[in-house]
């Protein structure tokens, strides 16, 4: 039997992610916006590893990730994550 075919390019409202992600989930999505916004900045990778408290391999993962996807990083300049207004996985008061 074969399996069913699914739409994979499902629109998922912001509010239904949050929801759906576990604590833990939350977390690792926060850390690797963090590990983001420290890259661009520039920062080196033990810096980050160091600041955002995760592995030096979980940055090269994130880096290369965002290198091979340039959809990243146009999404979070598009929206109101740019990478510049995060604060360790939270959006900053202040704006810049």
């Amino acid at each position: 039997m074969s399996k069913p075919s699914i739409d994979r390019k499902i629109d998922i409202p912001a509010e239904l992610v949050k929801e759906l992600l576990t604590e833990s989930e939350s977390r690792m999505v926060k850390q690797r916006l963090a590990i983001i916004k420290l890259l661009e900045e520039g920062h080196s990778i033990r810096s980050i590893a160091e600041q955002v408290q995760v592995g030096t391999d979980t940055v090269v993962r994130t880096a290369r990730k965002l290198e091979a996807n340039p959809k990243i990083r146009e999404f979070l300049q598009s929206s109101r994550l740019t990478p510049s207004k995060w604060v360790f996985g939270q959006v900053s008061s202040k704006e810049e």
